[in-house]
Order: C-alpha cells, then sequence, then structure tokens
C-alpha cells in the first residue's frame, strides 16, 4: 500500500503585504533614505524595526500614502459654495 502524503502548497503572502527594505522603498517612492528616515520619525511613515533594519509593509504605505492625495474624491473636507 503506497502511502501519499499531500503537501499544501507554500502560503505566499498577498503582493500588498510583502515586507520591503529602505533601499527597496526609496525606489518605489524615489525618496532618499534621509527623507524616509524623516517620514518615519515626523509623519507616522508605517515602519517595523528590527535591530538597526526597518522593513515596510506596501499595503500599510499604500494607506499611509492616501493622506497625501490631492485630489482625493472621498475628501473629508468641506463642500465650498460655486459662484453664481
Amino acid at each position: 500500500m503506497k502511502t501519499s502524503i499531500m503537501q499544501k502548497p507554500a502560503k505566499s503572502a498577498p503582493p500588498d503585504d510583502t515586507l520591503m527594505t529602505t533601499s527597496e522603498l526609496m525606489t518605489f517612492l524615489n525618496l532618499s533614505r534621509t527623507k524616509i528616515w524623516t517620514l518615519i520619525r515626523n509623519d507616522g511613515l508605517p515602519a517595523f524595526k528590527f535591530g538597526g533594519d526597518y522593513r515596510f509593509r506596501k499595503s500599510e504605505i499604500l494607506k499611509w500614502m492616501e493622506r497625501y492625495r490631492t485630489n482625493n474624491a472621498e475628501s473629508t473636507q468641506p463642500n465650498t459654495p460655486t459662484r453664481k
């Protein structure tokens, strides 16, 4: 009798949940390392710190970036009256 072991395929994280290094984030956002560090300290850029290295979850970066959208259709700003 032959016993077969069924293995589940390796579960990979969804593409937006992948972790990026600082270098990868620099390329993704086209920003310098210093600017990224400033955004972490001053603007709440979401990051994990392992020892001296940062890691960034892409989905969290995309969500964080929405705060800076200038043409957000779902803006929470009050409607401005239109001129007649």
